[in-house]
């Protein structure tokens, strides 16, 4: 059976028993539509629960995916539909909006915006959620489990996936830290807002 069949075959097993759902973050969509006064249309979008997680890292290495720890995923991607009545620009993102989580970047540069906030239980990381806006198109990722972890990895590949690891490099560098290595044994410890205007 050749790479692509295979593949085909997996996730149609993985869609059919559950493990990966064709639905993003909804209802941050929602609230963040309603925050920004933009209309969302879903491109793309998928969860992958529990099990899916497990089954995925049996064919990949945590250095190349960071899923130590993780329990869910959920991906959205959607394409800006329109302004809602009255509005002429969107409106810019508030992370005070969402509560239970604590901003730790937050990028407002050329007409896009970035936010990545976390949640936490008993000072460990126990979610995260990445809001990459842009005039056009939005991306929103939501990750939840044990990050304590895999936070720094996690947020090198949402810094490498919209192509700004220079604003990465400055994340780091507002916390002192000098090598991709180094990480906060606890956010709340550790983590400070970094803001970019």
């Amino acid at each position: 059976m050749n790479r692509a069949a295979t593949l085909g075959c997996i996730l149609t097993a993985l869609l059919a028993t559950g493990c990966v759902r064709l639905v993003g973050p909804e209802d941050v969509r929602l609230e963040l539509s309603d925050q920004a006064g933009v209309k969302l249309k879903q491109e793309t979008g998928f969860t992958v629960t529990r099990s899916g997680i497990w089954l995925a890292r049996q064919f990949v290495d945590d250095d190349e995916v960071p899923l130590r720890g993780v329990r869910r995923v959920e991906i959205g991607v959607y394409e800006v539909a329109g302004l809602k009545h009255g509005l002429e620009e969107p409106q810019r993102l508030d992370p005070g909006y969402f509560r239970d989580w604590t901003p730790i970047v937050r990028v407002n540069e050329d007409g896009e915006q970035l936010m990545v906030l976390v949640r936490e239980k008993k000072e460990s990381v126990r979610a995260m959620l990445i809001v990459v806006a842009e005039p056009d198109e939005w991306v929103l990722v939501r990750v939840f489990g044990h990050l304590d972890q895999t936070l720094e990895q996690a947020m090198t590949m949402a810094f490498d996936e919209v192509e700004r690891p220079d604003l990465y490099a400055r994340t780091r560098r507002a916390r002192g830290l000098d090598t991709p290595t180094e990480a906060p044994a606890s956010a709340s410890a550790e983590w400070a807002c970094m803001s970019i205007d």
